[in-house]
């Protein structure tokens, strides 16, 4: 069942367009079109040339028939012999007719009832009149010709018509659409397989870039070479490399992580080990007693590392839990978390102190991580304060940030190391806190995913320590 399914969404998932196909579909219709527009064109005026050709043809012919036209003793008569009348009307294509007609319309010579030309015509500018009528059940084209005969010239022009059928000009329509269609069909055609030529070739980079990268093993992670790819591909190159650059960080940061967490739960976990042998030889219930409060702290400092390397895994980028943003009131988070330390604060003789701000301490920020940004900040300061110091806890909002400072009276720390108790797993030796050296190291990565700025300096009078985070103030 399950996959007879699989097959049915393979079958009606979409075939995704091609790289190639896309640029085919883009360069072909507009170069089909350019050249049927240019086709269109040529054939237009080539067909008007061989009209007016053919309309010249038959003004010819009227114009001579003119000339074998004459008025004699008050009479219109066509001096046209047998032979010429055979060569006028001869045409191996069409049927020509031919019409003469005196100033008043009436019939002289020729083929009667041929249509007289359409409106009302100039019969004095000697020009022609070209027109297409039915005649005898078919299509003909007419040239009329108004025209002054030998003789007396105080009559009016003479008509002289002379109309052809269309055959001939059917048949040259048909060869000149013939004989441009097929040279413009394999113009298209040539140009298509250029340009298949030319999209191939131009993909071939990608092609390259391809193999690169499927040949690469999953743990070559260096940058791809820009050698020999076009310009437009530097950028997608570009990208990759730093994409890479960001996954080598990533990695490297993850086994960094694994190597530590390896290497630090290794010694608790020994000591466990040894306490708990250790436990089982003796016989004593005191010695045994002893044992085992030594196994209850071991376990406690194994247990607290265990949640900071959680927490620092929580913070890290790319961690598999995706932050959860929101408005926080920096301020209401920051009483709550320093309420929840007042009892370590007093099991270690240490006088905990909020300061609070009446204006507005709005940032965006995941909840639970700024949580863990507070425990490991009030943890550590705590942690490395001796029994009757002071540990301040602040909020304060100024020129678009909202300010979170913890301050303690505690022996502070020295500038040249300042920058790195951010590191991981670094501890100031001979400070004599039971730390693992994580808690400023996930401050820091906390801060860093908020886009927020952490500073280590000395506390008030030049004694303790003071770190500052500051949060951009939300809108």
């Amino acid at each position: 069942m399950s996959n007879d399914l699989h097959q049915r969404a393979a079958a009606a998932k979409p075939e995704k367009a091609t790289l190639r196909r896309q640029l085919l579909v883009s360069l072909l219709p507009p170069v089909v079109l350019v050249t049927l527009a240019s086709a269109a064109l040529s054939y237009y005026h080539a067909f008007n040339f061989a009209t007016a050709a053919y309309d010249y043809s038959l003004f010819g012919s009227a114009l001579n028939i003119s000339r074998q036209t004459r008025f004699e003793r008050g009479e219109l008569s066509v001096n046209l012999p047998a032979v010429a009348r055979r060569m006028l009307e001869y045409d191996k294509h069409d049927r020509v007719y031919y019409a003469v007609s005196n100033a008043k319309g009436q019939f002289v010579a020729g083929h009667r009832g041929l249509p007289p030309p359409p409106g009302e015509e100039d019969t004095s500018s000697g020009k022609p009149v070209y027109y297409d009528e039915r005649y005898r059940g078919r299509m003909v084209r007419i040239a009329a010709l108004y025209a002054q005969v030998q003789g007396e010239y105080d009559e009016e022009p003479v008509l002289i018509q002379v109309a052809e059928t269309l055959n001939k000009r059917r048949a040259f329509v048909r060869e000149l659409l013939l004989g441009m269609l097929l040279p413009e069909l394999l113009l298209i055609l040539v140009i298509g397989a250029l340009i298949w030529y030319g999209v191939e070739r131009g993909l071939r980079p990608l092609e390259a870039l391809q193999k690169e990268i499927g040949s690469r093993s999953h743990r070559d992670l260096s940058p791809l070479h820009e050698h020999g790819a076009p310009a437009e591909v530097h950028s997608l190159i570009s990208a990759m490399n730093g994409l890479l650059v960001r996954l080598n960080e990533t990695l490297s940061a993850q086994r960094r992580f694994v190597a530590d967490a390896a290497h630090q739960l290794r010694t608790p976990l020994a000591g466990i080990k040894t306490q708990t042998e250790l436990a089982l030889r003796q016989h004593e219930p005191d010695e045994v007693h002893r044992t085992l409060r030594h196994l209850g702290a071991a376990t406690e400092q194994t247990t607290h590392l265990v949640n900071q390397l959680l927490s620092l895994a929580r913070a890290e980028p790319g961690a598999a839990r995706a932050q959860v943003t929101q408005p926080l009131n920096l301020d209401d988070l920051a009483r709550e978390s320093a309420a929840e330390w007042v009892p370590r604060a007093i099991e270690r003789s240490i006088d905990l102190g909020f300061e609070g701000t009446p204006a507005p301490a709005t940032i965006e920020g995941d909840a639970l991580l700024i949580r863990e940004m507070l425990g490991n900040l009030l943890d550590n300061a705590i942690r490395y304060t001796p029994p009757g110091g002071n540990v301040t806890l602040r909020v304060a909002a100024e020129r678009g940030k909202v300010v979170l400072c913890v301050e303690d009276n505690g022996p502070g720390i020295p500038p040249e190391e300042r920058e790195r108790v951010f590191e991981r797993f670094y501890r100031r030796l001979g400070s004599g806190a039971d730390g693992c050296g994580l808690g400023l190291a996930i401050v820091r990565e906390i801060a860093q995913s908020h886009n927020a700025e952490t500073r280590l300096g000395p506390g008030a009078g030049g004694t303790g320590t003071l770190v500052t985070v500051a949060f951009p103030r939300a809108a």
